[in-house]
């Protein structure tokens, strides 16, 4: 039980205790100075990114704490169990014909509760080369993963505006490689894993994957051993238990038949993932997450899409279709869910726009979000954090 849920969560909810961030670094106030440390982290841990920020100037003391990785991972936890997503943000990608890749946040929780227009935050990305083409290739715990060209990557923390270019992984690509990205955390070693796939074709030696995982604790790439006979999607991988997940199928294979293939990172081994059983047809699927489990997403074109999550991990028959989404009128494009609430209803991207689809009463809404036109839109979900993109030595 949370020691803040007795005497001291009335004086906190009601605002009796205070935490002023013009507080000199020298002298902290009165009423926090008398409270034991465990209790002042378990207040600041409720706190949300922005205001954990301002209040690392109110001390010396805060401001190691709020430092430390045990309270960074404290901080992640609880706002990763929150059930009203207030730290999950919505993140738009989009580029033109005249501009490079751009990034737009928008409030989650406003987008699925609050009324439109959405007017989204324009985010800054620092490393951005303007004669380059940037993509977004996944994030993991709030650090988001951008690629710039075919040799230059970056973690980024929007929340707590810190990034960093990683070295160079040594990958010698050329046109007919092929790559593919996942980010990913490493519960065993408390570190954070970028993954690489390099894919070529060359007529000496046939079709040939190198794979290379890049670690925030060492920065430093290692090759590891590669999935033989296998050519990855390059969508950003998805990850789920501790394991990538991407689309895969085998060289050899003549029916192009798809399949989910996994990389545990602890001990860097492949694996395949079953796939549901899906109603035969002429049909696209796609791997996702919601709710922070694995998804299948099978597109019966014009017709409906079927959302299938994967309730526990490794079972074949926990797979669940929670939703079949039909296709009406207006919906032009395929629609990809990119959230579900506990209510049953499911973010949808259409497009470049959003649809809010209500599986129990079978209606759609339309969330407005002001964007400039003629940009191609991604949108996918972080969440805000003290995550750092360099490594954070325990103290």
């Amino acid at each position: 039980m949370s020691i803040i849920s007795h005497s001291l969560k009335p004086l906190f909810l009601t605002g009796q205790i205070k935490f002023s961030a013009s507080t000199s670094m020298a002298h902290e106030s009165e009423s926090v100075s008398l409270l034991p440390p465990e209790i002042v982290s378990e207040i600041l841990v409720r706190l949300p990114v922005k205001s954990l920020l301002r209040m690392r100037c109110v001390s010396k003391s805060w401001l190691f704490l709020i430092s430390t990785r045990q309270f960074i991972k404290a901080h992640l936890k609880f706002s990763t169990n929150k059930q009203d997503f207030a730290n999950d943000i919505l993140l738009l990608s989009g580029s033109s014909y005249e501009y490079s890749l751009r990034f737009y946040t928008c409030s989650l929780y406003a987008i699925m509760y609050q009324e439109s227009p959405h007017l989204p935050d324009d985010l800054h990305f620092p490393c951005k080369d303007p004669l380059v083409d940037c993509n977004f290739v996944g994030s993991c715990d709030g650090l988001l993963c951008i690629s710039s060209g075919v040799r230059d990557l970056f973690l980024w923390n929007p929340s707590i505006r810190k990034s960093k270019k990683l070295p160079f992984s040594g990958s010698n690509v050329d046109c007919s490689s092929y790559l593919a990205y996942g980010i990913g955390y490493n519960k065993c070693q408390d570190d954070y894993k970028v993954v690489q796939v390099m894919g070529s074709s060359h007529s000496e030696y046939g079709f040939q994957n190198e794979c290379r995982v890049y670690s925030v604790r060492t920065n430093s790439w290692e090759m590891i051993q590669e999935y033989p006979g296998v050519i990855f999607c390059n969508d950003p991988a998805k990850f789920v238990n501790g394991r990538l997940h991407w689309i895969a199928t085998r060289v050899s294979d003549k029916n192009d038949s798809w399949f989910i293939s996994s990389l545990n990172l602890v001990d860097e081994t492949y694996k395949n993932v079953a796939l549901p059983d899906l109603v035969s047809g002429n049909f696209d699927w796609e791997l996702g997450i919601l709710g922070g489990n694995l998804c299948v997403f099978c597109d019966y074109y014009k017709v409906r899409m079927d959302v299938w999550v994967m309730k526990a991990y490794g079972l074949v028959e926990s797979w669940t279709k929670v939703a079949s989404i039909p296709y009406f009128t207006a919906i032009e494009h395929s629609p990809f869910p990119v959230f579900i609430s506990h209510n049953d209803e499911i973010l949808l991207q259409h497009g470049s726009s959003l649809l809010i689809y209500n599986s129990t009463h079978n209606t759609f809404k339309h969330p407005q979000v002001q964007i400039h036109h003629g940009y191609e839109i991604q949108f996918s979900l972080y969440t805000k954090s003290l995550v750092s993109p360099h490594f954070v030595e325990e103290v």
